[in-house]
């Protein structure tokens, strides 16, 4: 969605942040910003995924307003 001009916030776990950034390498794009929350999510009640999601807004909201110029983490 990013390389057709859609802004893309990408929220992972911690669990995940070593294979997200070796992904986001392997793809040319190493700087590649995503939202970043505490795991475990699956076991979660509502409340608690309502919690996550909280943790996330300003990141997800940084991302997304960003420079255009900087758009799948990659200076243009």
């Amino acid at each position: 969605m990013e390389l057709n001009g859609t802004p893309t916030a990408v929220i992972i776990t911690d669990e995940f942040e070593i294979p997200a950034r070796t992904i986001a390498r392997m793809r040319g794009i190493p700087d590649y910003p995503y939202a970043q929350v505490p795991h475990p999510i699956g076991s979660l009640n509502d409340d608690g995924l309502m919690e996550r999601a909280k943790f996330a807004l300003p990141q997800v909201v940084q991302i997304l307003t960003r420079n255009p110029s900087q758009r799948n983490g990659r200076k243009q």
